[in-house]
């Protein structure tokens, strides 16, 4: 089993006389991309920022990263990207004079900065602003300050993210450099909860999703992506074994609830002959095999219209 990264037992939080997080329970395995969704008001955002240390719980236990995100530690927000709504930039400074204050705060070296900037934002108005630039942060559109926000999240390569809308004002080419960067953490072992009402963002990127409803956290098996490349569902057996087949075959990692195997493959055609062949010389009994049925949208209708 993966190094727990994100422990949430019991906890509950109060605003005022409105109880918004009653009794909620998770927990998210290093490696993971955990998907947070939920109707306005649900509690998202009180919940990034019980994780974050923002807010106090009224009882509960909160562990992110192996630290206690109300007391405060340094080192746990050194080792935590964040995105919230507001970015926290300093708008009468330039775009590289805020990067080198959060990048002395995170412990970051700036030779390092120069580095990350050149190799993974080269194709951006960051990279000249960084190396040579002197725009005031006060002067850019609210996506270039999301943008600004994702290198500033990303730099230093954390163990945790907690994103709260991440998406919400990218441009195209903007999003799809959003998701190369996920993938690029998620590879360099980081763990992610990311909060979102992009649904289609949910299901590009995360390996598991949550509803917020009710002041609880109601856990959905995984996400689905289409059946030409995505989630497929596998009826078989358990074994460890059985898992690093699936993985190793895949490139993804599998989970198993219910008797069932949940994988993304690429390239079925190609990869489900492999998988078939290797799980049965591994004695595993498949007794079926297809392209996840529901997607995400159909599973939160569902959601909401059984509870």
């Amino acid at each position: 089993m993966s190094e727990i990264k994100i422990y949430v037992e019991d906890l509950s939080k109060s605003l005022g006389k409105k109880q918004i997080i009653e009794n909620c329970s998770f927990l998210i395995e290093q490696g993971s991309i955990f998907g947070l969704v939920g109707l306005n008001g649900a509690g998202k955002t009180t919940l990034i920022r019980l994780l974050l240390g923002l807010l106090k719980p009224d009882c509960g236990k909160t562990e992110v990263n192996g630290f206690t995100p109300w007391l405060h530690a340094g080192e746990f927000y050194r080792k935590t990207g964040v995105i919230l709504e507001h970015d926290g930039f300093a708008g009468n400074l330039s775009i590289k004079d805020n990067i080198g204050m959060f990048a002395a705060a995170k412990g970051v070296a700036w030779r390092d900065v120069i580095a990350y900037i050149k190799e993974f934002w080269s194709n951006t108005f960051i990279h000249d602003e960084v190396l040579s630039g002197s725009k005031k942060v006060k002067y850019l559109s609210r996506g270039q300050k999301l943008q600004c926000g994702l290198c500033r999240a990303f730099m230093g390569w954390p163990d945790v993210y907690l994103f709260d809308e991440p998406t919400v004002a990218l441009d195209v080419e903007a999003y799809d450099h959003f998701v190369r960067m996920c993938i690029e953490a998620k590879r360099r072992g980081g763990t992610m909860l990311v909060s979102s009402h992009q649904l289609s963002t949910i299901e590009e990127l995360c390996d598991i999703v949550g509803i917020l409803d009710s002041k609880r956290l109601h856990l959905l098996t995984s996400n689905s992506a289409a059946p030409v490349s995505g989630q497929w569902e596998i009826m078989a057996d358990y074994s460890d074994d059985f898992r690093i087949i699936l993985e190793r075959c895949s490139g993804f990692p599998a989970k198993y609830a219910d008797g069932m195997w949940y994988c993304n493959i690429n390239n079925p055609e190609n990869t489900i002959p492999e998988i078939v062949t290797q799980l049965a010389a591994a004695g595993c009994r498949i007794r079926q095999i297809c392209p996840e049925s529901n997607g995400i949208r159909e599973k939160i209708r569902r959601h909401y219209e059984t509870n």
